[in-house]
């Protein structure tokens, strides 16, 4: 099981990773492949991974809220997710480039608040409805920015995966 899932924004690749102890991590690629790395940060701005024998030096920056890792020159933004984030993310709720003007629900719950009416402007990544799944509330946001032009739900409602709960216009449409 991973602690956590690094989700490559260039190209929408996740990693599971798993702590094995102080600095090792078992990673897992797309293709199911797994290896062990030692992963630490001698200091602020780097990060280092030794595997194989080998070490990777990168450059770790913040750029409009994005996390980047730098190596040789090649850029790539990640993203670090729980197993919440990436169920959700594998639902297609809140990921960078999905596109589509649907906020389906990632998840089966109800519907227990919604914080947006017909014909407001949501700006990406801003909270629309609030699901509850197992005792959790969960902030499912605006995948883009957009007007709102439908809500098929009302606050009560239960809701399966894949439903519906948001129908955006693009902003610049």
């Amino acid at each position: 099981m991973a602690n956590y899932y690094i989700a490559d924004g260039e190209d929408e690749k996740m990693y599971a990773v798993e702590t094995l102890s102080e600095g090792v991590f078992k990673v897992t690629n797309p293709a199911g492949e797994t290896f062990e790395i030692d992963a630490f940060m001698p200091m602020e701005g780097r990060l280092n991974f030794v595997k194989d024998n080998r070490s990777l030096d990168f450059d770790v920056r913040e750029f409009n809220g994005d996390k980047i890792i730098q190596r040789r020159g090649l850029r790539t933004t990640i993203e670090v997710l729980n197993e919440r984030q990436r169920r959700m993310r594998v639902a297609g709720v809140g990921g960078k480039g999905k596109t589509g003007p649907d906020l389906t629900s990632p998840m089966a719950g109800k519907v227990v608040a919604i914080q947006c009416a017909v014909g407001d402007s949501a700006e990406e990544g801003q909270v629309l409805v609030i699901v509850e799944a197992m005792k959790m509330e969960n902030d499912l946001k605006a995948h883009m920015a957009g007007k709102i032009v439908s809500i098929p739900v009302s606050v009560g409602d239960a809701v399966e995966v894949g439903d519906v709960l948001v129908t955006l216009e693009a902003a610049d449409a």
